[in-house]
């Protein structure tokens, strides 16, 4: 309590104790029992007046302030009438007592209004503000909790989407069954989704891989450029002694023209081109690293045993080969990212996508399917090989075949009706 209102304290007991000495002085007994009560009074105003004083003052509204004033005046003709009462003839003697006794009791009712009104706000304001502002929390929280629900929620619906291509193993073997199965010579097939563990794989082994090896030869250009141990914006210039025949366009290039390598492995698949492949394995170390390079990609199949056009080396009995396996297995990596790098992967897939030739299990596809492939061709030897990345708005298949002394139309004419099955039947 502070000094101010403690002094006011003990002047108001002093008047009190004053009215009960004048009214003892008077003789009246009934005189002397209303002073003490109004002694009483302030004593518990004074006490009730400490208490308040002790609580931490709040800032009333407008309209408490108005009740607070209202209750202030009913207080007023309360006690108005209690003197209109007290003026009769027996208690005329003691009136002057009286009215110096209502300041005290009064303002001991105010103070005891203010406590009450001070207790109200802080039971029924306060914890109704906490009320109304924990359900905003609440509706806050909810808000979070329903966008991150409806994140998650696109999330799977947009990998169930991206995951959700047909594919009946079963159907499937019977449409290789159908195609490659009905043509001569030695076969494999290869079929799977991108981004799922299921596999058709019909006779896998080791085959004369003719140009198909030329997509492990790029993959090993672009591994060693990760590591830095190669350049794929250095530049190489073309002499007529490293020319060979057979398919591709460096051969007509005139002596001394200059091309960076990135531009030598685009002819080489694009084109198929012989010269820019025997060009990229004099640069990368030879058949040695080039092998150690496929082996540590996982390609157990997959040797490099000879450049191309190398006739005497086909007469020693060195051939190139891989495998179905390998080749399906390597693009589904290059398509997900999983080979190199995801930008040397990307820069892969590009390239994939510019193949010229499309005449064999892409042949018959509808403009709206993406094609990713690398074929490869040797007549002498019957080979014909194709392996592709397939992919709508539905998904993306791999599908690989490799046919070897077989009858080029047949072997052709089954791929073509291959790939058109296994697009209607996987992302139709």
């Amino acid at each position: 309590m502070d000094p101010v209102s403690a002094s006011s304290s003990i002047q108001r007991t002093a008047d009190a104790r004053g009215t009960a000495d004048a009214a003892q002085s008077d003789g009246s007994a009934r005189a002397k029992n209303q002073a003490e009560s109004v002694a009483n009074q302030a004593t518990v105003a004074n006490t009730t007046q400490s208490q308040v004083s002790e609580r931490p003052l709040t800032r009333q509204t407008q309209s408490e302030r108005q009740s607070h004033q209202g209750e202030q005046e009913q207080t007023s003709n309360d006690a108005s009438d209690q003197s209109t009462a007290t003026s009769n003839p027996a208690t005329r003697t003691n009136q002057a007592a009286t009215h110096k006794s209502k300041v005290p009791w009064l303002i001991a009712l105010l103070v005891l209004i203010v406590a009450v009104g001070g207790a109200a706000y802080f039971l029924y304001l306060r914890p109704s503000t906490a009320r109304s502002t924990a359900p905003a929390q609440s509706s806050v929280a909810h808000k979070k909790t329903t966008r991150h629900s409806s994140s998650v929620t696109k999330n799977s619906q947009s990998t169930t989407k991206s995951t959700a291509v047909s594919f009946d193993q079963s159907q499937i073997r019977d449409d290789i069954s159908s195609t490659i199965g009905a043509i001569s010579g030695t076969n494999s097939v290869y079929v799977s989704p991108v981004n799922s563990k299921q596999t058709v794989l019909v006779n896998d082994g080791s085959q004369r891989s003719a140009s198909s090896i030329k997509i492990f030869i790029m993959v090993t250009a672009y591994a060693m450029a990760k590591e830095g141990v190669f350049n794929l914006t250095d530049t190489h210039t073309v002499t007529d002694s490293e020319k060979v025949g057979g398919t591709g366009v460096i051969q007509n290039m005139d002596a001394g023209t200059k091309l960076s390598y990135q531009e030598i492995i685009e002819h080489m698949i694009d084109d198929s081109d012989n010269t820019a492949a025997n060009i990229m394995i004099e640069k990368l170390g030879g058949f040695d690293l080039i092998n150690n390079k496929i082996s540590n990609m996982g390609a157990t199949d997959t040797k490099l045993r000879r450049k191309m056009m190398d006739t005497k080396a086909l007469d020693d009995g060195k051939d190139n080969t891989t495998s179905a396996h390998d080749m399906g297995m390597t693009l589904k990596k290059i398509y997900n990212h999983q080979l190199v790098s995801r930008q040397a992967d990307e820069a892969m897939l590009t390239i994939l996508a510019k193949n010229q030739n499309r005449t064999k299990l892409p042949k018959d596809l509808p403009s709206s399917a993406t094609v990713y492939n690398k074929t490869g061709e040797y007549a002498d030897y019957g080979v014909q090989n194709d392996a592709e990345i397939v992919k709508n708005s539905h998904g993306a298949f791999v599908a690989v075949v490799l046919s070897e002394d077989g009858d080029q139309n047949d072997q052709i004419d089954a791929m073509n009706r291959l790939g058109s099955l296994l697009y209607q039947n996987i992302l139709e």
